[in-house]
């Protein structure tokens, strides 16, 4: 009783059917691994395990095995997130909402949440780009309706309205990620020509020094005239790149 929920769990819910499961597992075989809690001023809070915790309440167990760490709440976070991206846990959409409240909340860069986590820059990046989608697509991302390379490739449509209707041909249809991939191509302009590979290389080069995704377009190839897109995901990660460009 004296051990409560934590405001920095990145989960956002829990299946009720595996956590069923590891409550019959629990009631066989017992605690194999003791929960992580930090202390309170009015008792515990967990800091990992919070299935585990729940198992337990489902059971009715008065204690649980647990081990006592002092944290603070950007340690605390911070390691929630850890063991739930190690044990698999997260769905893609709580794996973004968790990145950008780093971002936001502790000011770390891009580039600090990849090393800590031990995950590519890009990797975050684009985890990050599905909070672009629309509400709803978020939604079906969320419950598993749809798969985090669906949900890329969705992106890829210009618009919002684009990417609803694709979305509703997918579940309608039932369309792999190769098919949204060709109506992506049909989608584009036929005018659209490759990018020159010097400035493929370049854009490659500014999103290594700048650790965002950055899309170079050419307006005029004939008099070299373009525009350049950089991304960015919270207004520490804004701070982070204007420094680095000024």
């Amino acid at each position: 009783d004296s051990i409560k929920a934590s405001k920095y769990q990145p989960r956002q819910s829990i299946d009720a059917n595996s956590l069923r499961e590891l409550s019959e597992s629990i009631k066989e075989k017992g605690f194999i691994q003791p929960i992580v809690a930090r202390k309170l001023k009015d008792g515990f809070e967990i800091v990992a395990g919070a299935r585990r915790f729940q198992a337990a309440k489902l059971l009715g167990i008065k204690e649980i095995p647990t081990i006592i760490k002092e944290l603070n709440d950007k340690d605390t976070f911070m390691l929630a997130i850890m063991e739930n991206l190690q044990r698999k846990n997260l769905n893609p959409l709580e794996e973004a909402l968790a990145f950008k409240r780093l971002m936001e909340e502790f000011g770390l860069t891009l580039e600090d949440v990849g090393k800590v986590l031990g995950k590519d820059k890009s990797s975050i990046a684009n985890t990050l780009r599905l909070l672009k989608l629309p509400s709803e697509i978020q939604e079906a991302l969320r419950r598993g309706i749809i798969a985090r390379t669906q949900a890329r490739t969705i992106l890829a449509f210009a618009t919002e309205k684009e990417q609803i209707d694709i979305f509703h041909q997918m579940l309608k249809e039932g369309l792999s990620v190769r098919d949204l991939e060709r109506r992506v191509k049909r989608a584009s302009p036929k005018t659209k020509k490759p990018l020159d590979p010097f400035v493929v290389d370049m854009e490659e080069k500014l999103q290594k020094a700048l650790g965002t995704k950055v899309k170079i377009i050419e307006i005029k190839k004939k008099n070299n005239r373009g525009k350049i897109i950089i991304e960015y995901y919270s207004a520490n990660d804004l701070e982070r790149i204007t420094k680095k460009v000024l």
